[in-house]
């Protein structure tokens, strides 16, 4: 008896680790583990409500003053405006992985996520300010571009899940980061030598 139950255990491990990984990551994805309780607090700037916990209170101002100087920034870019939205803030890499907001896992790569349906930010802080406000940046690209998307103009998220990726990647990078960065350069250059320019 003790040995069937093994060997039904042990077969259906076999059975899940046959599955594509895209299935796999599905069944795991919805057992996240969450390993702290947040004490969430809200801070209201003038276009975002920004979630956070006390123990960031002073990186959450800061990052405040970014977002609405992003704001500024890409607003006439991109000829929009929005309603408030949502930006938030875990204090680090591993409570940012713990998250519920988005039921995907977070690899170690993922520096922030911009979620299509509400067109909220969800991102940690790095602990390095340029790069905060790199990422914030970035995320905010694709809160102009969710927002105009689900514009009555703008074809909603099936619209924009038709623009191909290199160039809704491509823009928040860019707008980010300005033209003048050596590592998009590098990629530009290698791309331009060898041809595969899109």
């Amino acid at each position: 008896m003790v040995l069937r139950k093994l060997v039904y255990a042990l077969f259906g491990l076999a059975l899940i680790a046959c599955l594509p990984g895209s299935l796999q990551a599905q069944y795991f994805g919805r057992q996240k583990v969450q390993y702290e309780d947040f004490d969430w607090r809200v801070m209201h700037a003038e276009r975002f409500d920004i979630y956070y916990y006390p123990e960031e209170l002073e990186a959450t101002k800061d990052a405040a003053r970014m977002a609405e100087r992003w704001y500024s920034r890409l607003s006439p870019a991109f000829q929009h405006e929005f309603r408030k939205k949502p930006l938030i803030f875990y204090a680090d890499h591993p409570d940012f992985q713990q998250t519920n907001v988005i039921q995907s896992m977070l690899s170690e790569g993922t520096g922030g996520v911009t979620e299509g349906l509400k067109n909220r930010v969800i991102m940690p802080y790095t602990g390095v300010y340029r790069d905060n406000d790199h990422v914030l940046g970035h995320e905010l690209v694709h809160v102009f571009q969710y927002d105009l998307a689900s514009s009555p103009g703008g074809g909603g998220l099936a619209g924009m899940s038709r623009l191909p990726l290199w160039l809704v990647e491509g823009m928040a990078e860019y707008l980010s980061l300005g033209r003048h960065d050596p590592h998009t350069a590098m990629w530009l250059r290698d791309a331009a030598l060898r041809g595969e320019l899109p």
